[in-house]
């Protein structure tokens, strides 16, 4: 017998620690608060938005920073391998015999300008003190587009909250769906192997076992295909929720409406108009426009007053690099300019009036965004009332089917019924239970999209 030596199991335990045994992940189980929370916090649109909201953030900051002065500092070190050099021409008259006093004739004196080392140095501060108006109204510019961003957030939000309802219950139905499928299926292969055996026994035809088979094959496509379009809706919410699309999840939740509608048309029509944030969004971005119309107004001949100060120092020398043992001369001062725009050739009075139509396309929007409200409200209310009366029909239909398919299995065992009427009752009583849950799916979205309508998701 062989035994295992001290350092070989202590060997076993460092690889078992170091390396665990991989076991399969298991599955994300989701109900739809954890779908929502998930797609909030990972959605890709949704995380766009808020970055907007952050720009328009430090747009305000920029619009203000243009009210704050702005310091430059400039330094210059200059170096000549050669001095620039310039000619001096002194006539006779002036190049005279300091002792005698007689004219030396015209005299021509080259001499440098400048020398090899010069160094500058400038530090300036400009403060803006009235531009026009244009620094308040920028302001106010960009505190609208900061509320317009934070709207386009909320928007966002409410598309996405309606988007992943759709989702959601759309794999829940598909869920669904495979389920009765696979049911159909079972039921199909259990009245098989049935007729099989009374074939075998000689109580009925080979027809109605070739039907009972042909039936169970008819049904393999449609679970297959109920698979795969299972398999395409999962996908399809694991993108919107922001995870690996092959990741594998498991969904928890039912085809119910947690809400009823109360308010008829006209009440909800008055409640969209009243909450859709969408209005507002066009009111701001109207006030945009209308302060854009109003700084191209004020850019042509509204007087621009400017505080400038400087501070500035010069020094010069030859074969020095030595910055300390220079010599540093300059002064300081201040100037208030005055700037009165004058010609810019006509650019403010066009951008103006491209604001002033663009305004009236906020108008026209304004326009077809109620007109297109009122027919979302009428549309979700028509269609839940429509999914509401067919979910009524449809359960009642089952509960018909069901009841008539077991007494088509009771007629047929008994050798009253035929084959023919099993497979009409259970095809009735798939296509009730498709046509149930399709209609629990229509009411839960048409509810959905009324509250979408009406603007009051939060």
């Amino acid at each position: 017998m062989r035994f295992i030596k001290p350092v070989q199991i202590i060997w076993l335990i460092v690889i078992v620690t170091i390396f665990p045994s991989s076991s399969p992940a298991q599955p994300l189980v989701l109900d739809w608060q954890s779908a929502w929370s998930l797609a909030q916090e990972h959605n890709e649109s949704l995380a766009s938005a808020r970055d907007e909201v952050q720009k328009a953030s430090h747009q305000v900051g920029e619009a203000l920073a243009g009210a704050l002065p702005t310091v430059e500092f400039s330094g210059t070190l200059q170096h000549y391998i050669e001095v620039p050099s310039t000619i001096f021409n002194l006539p006779a008259d002036m190049n005279r015999d300091p002792d005698t006093g007689e004219s030396l004739g015209p005299l021509r004196i080259k001499t440098q300008f400048g020398s090899e080392n010069n160094v500058r140095a400038n530090l300036q501060l400009t403060q803006p003190l009235y531009v026009g108006g244009k620094i308040g109204i920028a302001l106010e510019i960009a505190k609208h587009y900061k509320e317009l961003m934070e709207l386009g957030l909320k928007v966002s939000r409410q598309d996405l909250h309606f988007a992943l309802i759709q989702t959601f219950y759309a794999a829940i139905l598909s869920d669904e769906y495979l389920k009765v499928s696979k049911e159909a299926l079972g039921q199909a292969e259990r009245h098989r192997d049935q007729v099989q055996l009374m074939y075998d026994q000689g109580v009925v035809s080979e027809y109605d076992l070739i039907r009972s088979r042909v039936a169970v094959s008819n049904l393999l496509p449609q679970v297959h295909e109920a698979e795969a379009g299972r398999e395409l809706v999962y996908k399809a919410l694991k993108n919107i929720i922001g995870i690996d699309v092959d990741r594998e999840i498991e969904l928890q939740g039912e085809l119910k409406v947690d809400g009823e509608i109360m308010a008829p048309y006209d009440d909800a029509c008055k409640i969209a108009l009243e909450k859709r944030l969408e209005f507002r969004q066009l009111e701001l971005t109207k006030e945009l426009y209308q302060g854009q119309y109003k700084i191209e107004k004020h850019s042509w001949l509204w007087p621009n007053f400017l505080l400038n100060l400087s501070w500035e120092t010069t020094a010069q020398g030859n074969n020095e690099l030595s910055l300390s043992k220079y010599e540093f001369l300059g002064g300081y001062g201040g100037a208030l300019v005055l700037q009165i725009p004058l010609f810019n050739g006509w650019a403010s009075n066009h951008r103006a009036q491209k604001a002033k139509i663009s305004i009236r396309e906020v108008e026209r929007q304004k326009d077809l965004l109620e007109r297109g409200t009122r027919i979302q409200v009428y549309k979700a209310l028509s269609d839940y009332q429509k999914a509401e009366k067919e979910s009524t029909a449809a359960d009642d239909a089952l509960e018909q089917a069901s009841r008539g398919y077991e007494i088509a299995l009771v007629r047929y065992s008994e050798g009253i019924g035929t084959q023919l009427e099993i497979l009409d009752a259970q095809l009735q009583v798939n296509a009730s239970k498709v046509n149930l849950l399709q209609a629990k799916y229509n009411q839960l979205v048409a509810y959905a999209a009324y509250q979408r309508s009406l603007g009051v998701i939060n």
